[in-house]
């Protein structure tokens, strides 16, 4: 029995070596996978927020502001507000004197992307568009009442487009213009 088991893997060894391997062509192409991007898209890159142009007497009419205001609580005693005012100074100097990042903003049928977060429009309840002279702001309204406003700057891309293309999924609030921190922002020359 032993010299049996011996030819049996012979034959088998013998039949595994004339087994022939499949030929692996190296220039056929794989198969691409092809997703479906969405047909209408409009797409642009403008500043995180606009900046105001300064003049040179604005730090010293906001130092002066602070300094009075320092005095007068400093003369009744009321030092904590000293500290805070001091404090809101240097806030305000370092976010007037920052300059902002540049941000890719897109729309398509299905949403919005804003400074890297995707919003679908389920989640938006309307739009409306405000103009500051030649620059146009886009503010996107939640449906959830705990959540701002979303504002985009449209930098170079028009106006109109934009509106005419989000206004198929979302009503336009007419009556609503700039929100009330961004008028701030303006007048103050954030």
């Amino acid at each position: 029995m032993p010299t049996k088991k011996l030819k049996k893997t012979k034959k088998t060894r013998k039949v595994d070596k004339k087994v022939e391997k499949p030929v692996v062509s190296v220039n056929v192409p794989k198969p691409v996978k092809e997703y479906a991007a969405p047909q209408n898209i409009i797409r642009w890159n403008a500043p995180d927020y606009y900046t105001f142009e300064k003049s040179p007497y604005w730090s010293l009419i906001v130092g002066l502001i602070a300094i009075a205001a320092s005095l007068i609580l400093i003369y009744t005693n009321n030092y904590f507000p000293v500290i805070i005012i001091i404090l809101a100074v240097i806030v305000t100097f370092q976010v007037a004197h920052e300059k902002p990042k540049a941000h890719e903003f897109a729309i398509d049928e299905s949403g919005v992307l804003s400074r890297n977060t995707y919003i679908p429009y389920i989640e938006l309840k309307s739009f409306w568009i405000a103009k500051h002279g030649t620059k146009s702001i886009l503010y996107l309204e939640p449906v959830s009442r705990l959540k701002s406003a979303i504002v985009i700057p449209l930098g170079n891309q028009g106006a109109p487009e934009v509106r005419n293309f989000i206004l198929r999924f979302l009503p336009e609030k007419l009556e609503y213009g700039e929100l009330f921190s961004e008028k701030l922002i303006r007048i103050f020359r954030l």
